[in-house]
């Protein structure tokens, strides 16, 4: 097995370069496969819904303040110009 960083050939069975040290076998990361009854799924999808949902909210929420805020200066605005 060759180093990818020095180009030194390593016996196959390395896990770290004998020249430079580069570590030659990368490692895997093991997923944990987790398995739902079908009422546990539908709560998960409801949880994510609603997180999404306010989400949504919250922006729109945001964007109505905003807009009476630029009203609110917009009338007392015209009211003390005159």
């Amino acid at each position: 097995m060759y180093c990818r960083k020095c180009g030194e050939d390593n016996p196959d069975n390395a896990v770290f370069c004998r020249n430079c040290g580069e570590r030659l076998v990368e490692e895997v990361k093991k997923a944990e496969v987790i398995t739902d009854t079908g009422a546990n799924h539908q709560e998960t999808r409801s949880t994510t819904t609603t997180s999404s949902s306010k989400s949504n909210n919250d922006l729109m929420s945001c964007c109505i303040c905003i807009v009476v805020i630029f009203i609110v200066f917009g009338i007392l605005g015209t009211i003390f110009h005159l």
